[in-house]
């Protein structure tokens, strides 16, 4: 859906999903999808207009015939809870036809701590055009011939709109 939308539009338009690449469309639609257009354009669920859905008696209904607490429900309490959804109708959004995007991975021992300080920073200052997601996780400490020690990685996401724009928080490609 995703690759069809940007085709037709000639990389114009899209719709804001989730990151979770191993979510199916009903899945981003129908549990909210946070994704990295959310600051700019909301949730998935929040860019969906109307719904055609199949209700426990056997009645399909629209986003008129059945109400705003159904419709609601079915863009973030898990579609499949309340019938079975046929169809969505989408709110496209504009988008650039390039983007900047870039990762950043930190160990624990490479300076993690004050990455995660500078983020706390920063991040509510930002822009509403960027995105920047951080994740942490545990992994496995390589320095070690065992490999049964833990450590902490942190992943940092930049989504960056448009051409020429200057994020800010960063200098040289580090972070202030």
């Amino acid at each position: 859906m995703y690759y069809a939308i940007a085709t037709e539009s000639n990389n114009t338009l899209a719709f804001p999903a989730g990151v979770c690449s191993t979510v199916g469309v009903g899945g981003q639609f129908s549990g909210g999808g946070m994704g990295t257009m959310m600051r700019s354009y909301g949730l998935a669920a929040d860019n969906i207009i109307d719904a055609k859905i199949v209700t426990a008696n056997g009645g399909i209904q629209d986003r008129e015939s059945m109400g705003e607490d159904l419709f609601w429900a079915i863009r973030g309490g898990g579609g499949a809870s309340f019938g079975v959804i046929l169809s969505y109708k989408l709110n496209l959004v504009q988008v650039p036809p390039k983007v900047t995007v870039f990762l950043v991975d930190k160990m624990l021992q490479q300076g993690l701590i004050q990455l995660l300080t500078k983020w706390n920073q920063i991040a509510p200052k930002l822009d509403k055009r960027l995105f920047m997601r951080l994740r942490l996780q545990a992994v496995s400490d390589n320095s070690s011939s065992s490999n049964t020690n833990k450590t902490l990685k942190c992943q940092i996401r930049l989504f960056i709109p448009r051409r020429g724009y200057r994020a800010s928080c960063f200098n040289g490609g580090e972070l202030l």
